[in-house]
């Protein structure tokens, strides 16, 4: 069963979620997992594709952003075999992929296909709330559950 936990940032806006994302990424990538991360826009997306690419070089995470357009098109269904990180607001992975990273305020559909998911949280109001029906969403199915203040 997929196990879910929630990283909180106790500092408000999108720069401190982006940091709890660059940590966590970090982390899987030195496990060798695959990661998706889902966001609620494309606007969204382009964020965390910007704050991946402002890091140090040495420390770069190659991604690649997929839309559900791209995967009509056939242009990619997948990140390349050097990206172990995808990033997109409307596209499900059809790679089986070990760790997904949830930036939308809604529950992504596909979460359960996932070993691992990482709700990623910060104090203000909209988020939070939209955090904590989630957590009631997969608390209420049985689902292992972890809650880390940063």
């Amino acid at each position: 069963m997929t196990e879910i936990n929630f990283y909180v940032s106790k500092e408000q806006g999108l720069d401190n979620r982006l940091a709890v994302v660059y940590r966590l990424l970090g982390m899987a990538l030195k496990r060798n997992l695959c990661v998706h991360i889902h966001t609620g826009s494309e606007t969204l997306s382009k964020n965390v594709d910007e704050f991946l690419w402002r890091n140090e070089a040495s420390s770069f995470i190659p991604h690649s952003i997929i839309s559900a357009e791209d995967r009509e098109n056939e242009n990619t269904s997948k990140p390349s075999k050097y990206e172990k990180v995808s990033i997109s607001h409307d596209f499900e992975p059809i790679e089986n992929c070990d760790y997904l990273i949830n930036m939308s305020l809604e529950r992504p559909s596909f979460f359960s296909r996932f070993t691992k998911v990482a709700e990623i949280l910060d104090t203000e109001d909209e988020i939070l709330t939209a955090g904590r029906k989630r957590y009631s969403f997969y608390r209420d199915r049985g689902y292992t559950l972890g809650y880390h203040k940063l």
